[in-house]
C-alpha cells in the first residue's frame, strides 16, 4: 500500500503566513488546489506519494460541514463551538488517511490549519492566536484528532464518543496536553472514564480541581509504576483512587455525610484511601 503523505509547513512558513494576513480582517481564505498551495509546502522526501487533492477537498467538506450545524460563518455561543469540537474529534479520528504516521507530524497539522482550513481556525478562535496555526497539542484540529484518537471506545461500544461530549474542555487539556499521558491510549482513556465515575458522585462542578489532584496522582505514581502495564480492574482501581484522595472527595466540611460516602464508592476492593 502506498503511504499518502500530507503537505506540511514549518513553523518559519507558519509565522511568514500569519504575518501576512496581521492587518486582514477578512476570514482568510482557504486553498485545496495544489498548485496554489505555499511556495515553503513541503513533503516528506521519500515513503509515499503526495496525497490526492480530492482527500483534502473531503477533510475540508466534512469539517465545514460540521461547523454549518454549529453555526458557522456567524460566531454561534460556547455551546455550538463545543459541540464543533466534539463532532469534529469524531471525525478526524476515523479518517483512514489519518491512522498513520502523518497524522503524528506538527507540520501537517500545521498546514492543515494555515492552509486548507484556515476561515475554520478564525471562526473557532476569533483571536486566531498563533499557537492555533502552529502545530503541536494547541493546533485547532491537532488537538481534536488526539482527542477522537484516545477517547474512542472503538466502534463495538453504544457509547463510542461518549468521552468526547462528557468531559469538560479542562478535563480534556489536562489528558491531552501532558505528554506522559496524551502519549499513552491505554492510560488517556483510563484517566476520562475515572473522570467520569467521579463526576457522577462528587458533581461536575468540584471536577475541576479534582482533576488537578487525580493527575499530579497519576503522574507521580506513574514515576514509579508503569500504569498502563495493569491489567484493565487493577488501573481503573487505580484512576479511581487518584480521585477519591482529592480534597474535593474527602474534605468533610465541604461535603455532605451522604456525598463522603458515595464518594468512597470510587473505590474497589483493596483500595483505600488516606483521610
Amino acid at each position: 500500500m502506498i503511504v499518502q503523505l500530507f503537505p506540511r509547513l514549518d513553523r518559519l512558513a507558519v509565522d511568514a503566513l500569519l504575518s501576512a494576513r496581521a492587518d486582514d480582517a477578512v476570514r482568510p481564505e482557504p486553498v485545496v488546489d495544489a498548485d496554489s498551495f505555499p511556495v515553503e509546502t513541503r513533503y516528506a522526501a521519500s515513503g509515499g506519494s503526495p496525497i490526492r487533492p480530492d482527500v483534502l477537498i473531503d477533510i475540508r467538506a466534512g469539517l465545514e460541514e460540521i461547523a454549518a450545524g454549529c453555526g458557522f460563518p456567524d460566531r454561534g455561543s460556547a455551546a455550538d463551538r463545543a459541540q464543533f469540537d466534539e463532532r469534529a474529534s469524531a471525525f478526524l479520528a476515523q479518517r483512514n488517511e489519518l491512522k498513520g504516521g502523518e497524522a503524528l507530524r506538527d507540520d501537517v497539522w500545521a498546514f492543515l490549519a494555515c492552509v486548507v482550513l484556515p476561515d475554520l481556525v478564525a471562526w473557532r478562535f476569533v483571536d486566531r492566536p498563533a499557537e492555533r496555526f502552529h502545530g503541536g497539542v494547541r493546533n485547532t484540529f491537532q488537538r481534536l484528532w488526539m482527542r477522537g484518537h484516545i477517547l474512542d471506545r472503538g466502534p463495538a461500544s453504544d457509547a463510542r464518543w461518549e468521552l468526547l461530549g462528557a468531559l469538560t474542555e479542562d478535563a480534556l487539556v489536562q489528558i491531552t496536553e501532558r505528554p506522559s499521558i496524551g502519549n499513552d491510549a491505554r492510560l488517556s482513556q483510563a484517566l476520562a472514564e475515572g473522570w467520569l465515575r467521579a463526576s457522577k458522585i462528587l458533581g461536575r462542578s468540584a471536577m475541576e480541581d479534582a482533576m488537578r489532584e487525580a493527575v499530579i496522582r497519576l503522574r507521580l505514581r506513574n514515576q514509579v509504576q508503569l500504569l498502563s502495564e495493569l491489567d484493565d480492574q487493577e488501573l481503573e482501581d487505580a484512576v479511581n483512587a487518584f480521585f477519591a484522595q482529592s480534597s474535593v472527595a474527602i474534605d468533610p466540611e465541604s461535603r455532605s455525610g451522604t456525598e463522603l460516602l458515595q464518594s468512597r464508592s470510587l473505590y474497589r476492593a483493596g483500595v483505600e484511601v488516606t483521610t
